[in-house]
């Protein structure tokens, strides 16, 4: 484990696979949680996303604290703002969410009774970074499941089944490929039974390239994730529980 400490410190861009913890029991509780809300009603979604994305936020603005001046509660106000807009079943609201949010932090930003002296430009894009990726991912899986739920259903097996194999291999790899190597075979295991399925608005036809492009999305959203940190190895369990949907969420929601 000592090894697997000092190559993530040695990498800006790691994706650590810490086992303290109930990993495994709170990734079945989101799956499972997730699975039962879209049953109940797609909307209730955001019930587990808006959360999940907010305490994202969080972590990833604590984790820059100590390196810039950064507001936490404001970057996590913004995220929720963001992802709740997928609420309005629009991808429009999203977009405007977003703007709005970036307009938001810049002018408190600029604004001289925040005290944030020389440095407000780094003020604004660290709050960016730890707010809008988040929001984005979490207002793309609400918009997506009450949009299209089968499509939902089928982003959300693929991309556990990525973070299953990803986590059970890589959290005991000596490397850094082995465990996104055993993700993308998950996911094509599980993409054949999608295929199988064909839930709309899915077809037999578009399937494989949407499994390949999770494949692909998911170890680069993770990237992605500690690209957003100060360090690829900085705390920030909230972050990793959402960063395989930072890109592939948003991207399946703009092909669809």
């Amino acid at each position: 484990m000592q090894a697997q400490e000092q190559r993530w410190r040695q990498q800006r861009f790691a994706v650590p696979h810490r086992v303290d913890g109930p990993k495994v029991t709170l990734g079945v509780a989101w799956f499972l949680g997730l699975l039962a809300a879209t049953t109940l009603t797609p909307k209730l979604v955001a019930i587990f996303v808006l959360p999940a994305a907010a305490i994202a936020a969080l972590q990833t603005a604590h984790a820059w604290e100590r390196e810039a001046s950064i507001d936490r509660q404001l970057a996590a106000g913004l995220t929720v703002v963001v992802a709740a807009t997928g609420l309005f079943d629009s991808a429009l609201w999203l977009g405007m969410g977003v703007v709005v949010a970036t307009l938001a932090i810049a002018a408190y930003a600029g604004a001289t009774v925040t005290g944030r002296g020389a440095q407000p430009l780094q003020f604004a894009e660290l709050t960016v970074r730890c707010a809008i990726p988040m929001g984005v991912a979490a207002g793309s899986l609400t918009l997506l499941a009450s949009q299209h739920v089968g499509a939902f259903v089928a982003l959300l097996c693929l991309v556990s089944a990525y973070e299953s194999g990803d986590f059970l291999i890589g959290s005991g790899a000596v490397n850094d490929v082995e465990g996104p190597a055993a993700g993308v075979v998950a996911v094509g295991i599980v993409g054949a039974g999608v295929w199988l399925l064909a839930p709309e608005p899915l077809t037999t036809t578009i399937i494989p390239f949407f499994v390949a492009l999770t494949a692909l999305a998911c170890p680069l959203g993770q990237i992605f994730g500690s690209a957003l940190l100060p360090r690829g190895d900085a705390w920030a369990p909230g972050l990793r529980r959402i960063d395989s949907y930072l890109l592939a969420a948003p991207i399946w929601l703009l092909l669809l």
